[in-house]
């Protein structure tokens, strides 16, 4: 293969998986790639002689009198194979493609192609290891290529062309020394997708990069000195903030509103506690950093949440805040060092080559990642590398140079942003090399998770129950692969181990309790590194989860105040005994949290009554104070179902065309349940996708686009996560079944969260005390009733959308 030889992408539209089971192509697209440059298209329709199921012209838009007067296929083949004489073949999924063109050919008797061929979807997820997906609508929404008519072959071989060319860019901006470990090294890449990247010359200087065990690694950001910022003085009122801020802070009522209020907090003599329940979209974040900003008191600033896109949100404005002022003002984001990658151990895995291919595929990613990312956090490159047992392999520790490139930069930034657990383990060592006691101001946003992981954090849980038994089964197991010696280290081990079982279950008090739990997990750990030496699978899966128990156990050995508390539960017919030892979540929010805090500000747009009251009691010497801040915001336009079914909703829906549909249901067998009658009964062009069918809820919320005709599926679980700032609900959503808003919060969450769109639209049906709690948020329509039209009901509706 070179560099001049003509490329051609082939995407094709098919009525099945295979030819072997009926499939047949329906449309075939070919996009000619010569001297790097488009240079002609081919396409055409195919008479597949068979029906085409509906799901499938959902899916592509192909009717059946789209095809009607087409060619059938083994008309069209001579040219076919005339074209493509002499060609390397690219494919978006080529072991689709290629061999489905194959055997197409074969069925209609003609000689099948020999082309070499490359895969664009592997190339992707080498040469862009942080794409969100690698679904091409994916890729060209990632890479801002114009796709129209997605699933159409000629669009889609226009689009993987345009992919392929800018994948190819890619890989001449890799280090020589990278580009060669791709060229030579023994990586599973399917068909001639590796010979590819040998035609590939960098055109990057090996000096760009820092050169780190023999793997090349991005250069750090220079860490800025600590300079004093003088500012001006607070802007108190929306014209002077527009003076300060000029067209950039295209500020509203609420938000000055909000700056105000904890401008006022911040200068308050007193230590305190202030949460603030915010309308949506009234700009929160700015909100409450405009003022901490101002306040040379408030640094060095502390923000937590959860939420890496708010982060990172978080990041941004303080550096533009910061220009806007023409002051120096660092802002850096901290994790936990397992979250960074150990580039050391990285490169001793890389001399391996006997790993399975999903791993050693994903160390050709990693190559590429680390000569383009700035952290080294691992969970930048987690698309398709869930379940790897090489991501915990590879996790650093405090020595490794990603995380040390971050500390250097958080012990001289005056905003930093952590999530809780990161909080919980780093706050003492922070405060130690300020020199500090308490932290000025700490601004705790998306806070319904603080109160479980703060308790997590100070407990720990042992089954002994299944400790034991797996332990007896060890005893009495010849693990191959063992030498004399290592064999009886484990028959002692294991020995020594039940014996501490025992003893933790005679003893009442704690504190032995901590010491022999601690003494038993160290020896089970020891035991794991000898066990894996020898053949696969001997470790019970169940001890995956004790060295974080370890961990916390440690830590509960410091506390004066540890309680236990003993459950029983039935278990495959056994009663399993689980110990657990913690401390009181109210005492480690005083103690260990509070206590290091001179101010603490939550705000949120929605915070659960009983987090709040938690958060809201307070040590003596602290104020505790609440708030909320508003604006007429738009209601949430509330359709009323009454007795008329969900689906002649949804139909009357998607007639108008109005993009994404999510309809919420109780649990997974509901999903199911509606999937299944959907498929069924839905008439309109829209496609169906469904939490735990069509994937996960994670992998949904990945590649989703609201554009797209989608009905989305999913569980109450969308709750715990839409909150995040990429993962937003639509504005038309539809909840067949009252169960769902049992707890009403979710109610509250889902009209607050619908607030966040200028028009929203919820089908479902509320009772009389849930319309009159919410009056403020929902616009109840209960005079839509099927009688009446309902197409030309929800047409009136829509129009305003």
């Amino acid at each position: 293969m070179n560099a001049n030889k003509t490329f051609v992408v082939v995407d094709l539209e098919t009525t099945g998986q295979s030819v072997a089971r009926g499939g047949r192509i329906i449309q075939i697209g070919m996009t000619f790639i010569k001297n790097r440059r488009i240079v002609d298209h081919f396409e055409s329709f195919v008479n597949p002689g068979q029906s085409i199921d509906r799901n499938i012209q959902q899916l592509t838009h192909i009717s059946e009198k789209d095809v009607r007067d087409a060619p059938y296929f083994e008309e069209i083949a001579p040219v076919l194979r005339n074209m493509l004489q002499d060609t390397v073949l690219i494919a978006h999924n080529i072991n689709f493609d290629y061999p489905y063109l194959n055997d197409e050919l074969a069925r209609t008797g003609f000689p099948v192609l020999t082309n070499p061929a490359i895969d664009t979807v592997q190339l992707a997820q080498i040469l862009l290891p942080t794409a969100p997906g690698y679904r091409l609508l994916d890729l060209t929404t990632f890479l801002n290529i114009t796709l129209n008519n997605a699933h159409r072959a000629n669009a889609d071989a226009q689009a993987t062309a345009l992919l392929f060319l800018k994948l190819w860019q890619k890989a001449e901006q890799l280090p020589v020394i990278v580009l060669q470990q791709l060229q030579f090294g023994q990586w599973p890449l399917l068909r001639q997708t590796q010979d590819f990247l040998r035609v590939v010359k960098s055109k990057r200087q090996q000096t760009d990069f820092d050169i780190v065990a023999q793997v090349a690694v991005t250069k750090p950001e220079p860490v800025p000195p600590m300079t004093p910022a003088t500012l001006p003085a607070y802007p108190r009122s929306s014209q002077e903030k527009q003076r300060q801020f000029g067209q950039w802070l295209t500020q509203n009522e609420a938000q000055n509103d909000l700056m105000n209020r904890v401008y006022a907090f911040l200068t308050k003599k007193a230590d305190g506690v202030l949460t603030v329940l915010t309308a949506p979209k009234i700009g929160k974040t700015l909100g409450y950093l405009v003022p901490l900003i101002f306040d040379p008191q408030a640094r060095p600033i502390v923000l937590l949440t959860n939420d890496d896109s708010l982060q990172q949100q978080q990041q941004a404005l303080v550096e533009k805040i910061a220009k806007l002022l023409d002051v120096h003002f660092t802002a850096a984001i901290l994790h936990d060092p397992s979250a960074y990658i150990d580039v050391e151990r990285f490169n001793q895995l890389l001399k391996t080559a006997d790993d399975t291919s999903p791993a050693q595929f994903f160390k050709a990613r990693i190559l590429v990642w680390l000569t383009q990312t700035q952290t080294g956090l691992l969970n930048e490159i987690q698309v398709g590398a869930t379940n790897l047992p090489i991501l915990d392999a590879l996790r650093g520790n405090e020595q490794g140079i990603f995380y040390q490139r971050a500390q250097r930069l958080v012990n001289r930034a005056e905003v930093l942003t952590m999530n809780f657990e990161t909080y919980f383990n780093q706050a003492q060592p922070l405060l130690a090399a300020r020199e500090r006691t308490k932290w000025p101001v700490v601004v705790m946003e998306t806070p319904s998770a603080f109160v479980d992981e703060l308790s997590a954090h100070y407990r720990a849980q042992l089954n002994l129950t299944d400790i034991k038994n797996s332990l007896k089964g060890l005893m009495h197991q010849e693990v191959a692969g063992l030498t004399h010696k290592q064999r009886l280290f484990v028959k002692q081990s294991v020995a020594e181990a039940l014996k501490l079982v025992k003893q933790i279950l005679q003893t009442d008090k704690v504190t032995t309790q901590l010491k022999r739990a601690e003494r038993l997990l160290m020896i089970i750990m020891r035991l794991m590194t000898i066990l894996d030496i020898g053949e696969h699978g001997v470790v019970p899966a169940s001890w995956a989860t004790l060295p974080h128990e370890l961990t916390n156990i440690k830590r509960l050995q410091q506390e004066p105040l540890v309680t236990v508390q003993d459950q029983e539960h039935d278990e495959n017919g056994q009663m399993q005994l689980t110990r657990t030892f913690f401390v009181p979540v109210a005492t480690t929010y005083q103690t260990h949290f509070l206590a290091h805090i001179h101010k603490l500000l939550v705000v949120s747009e929605y915070l659960d009554n009983q987090v709040s009251a938690f958060l809201r009691e307070v040590p003596e010497q602290m104020t505790a104070e609440r708030d909320f801040i508003h604006h007429d915001n738009q209601p949430v336009t509330v359709i009323q179902m009454g007795r008329t079914s969900p689906v002649t909703h949804l139909q009357a829906l998607t007639q108008h065309n109005v993009g994404e549909i999510m309809m919420i249901v109780p649990d997974g067998e509901r999903v199911n349940h509606w999937y299944q009658k959907l498929k069924h009964v839905l008439t309109t062009d829209y496609g169906l996708v469904a939490e735990g069918v069509t994937g996960s809820l994670e992998k949904i919320q990945r590649q989703r686009h609201t554009e797209q005709q989608n009905i989305l599926i999913v569980t109450p679980k969308i709750m715990s996560t839409m909150w995040l700032r990429d993962q937003e609900l639509p504005n038309i959503v539809i909840v067949p079944e009252r169960e769902v808003w049992q707890p009403v919060s979710r109610l509250a969450l889902v009209l607050t969260e619908m607030q966040r769109h200028p028009k929203a639209l919820l089908v479902t049906q509320l009772n009389a005390m849930q319309r009159h709690r919410f009056k403020s948020q929902a616009d109840i329509k209960a005079n839509v009733v099927l009688k009446n039209n309902l197409l030309a009901q929800y047409g009136q509706i829509l129009t305003d959308f």
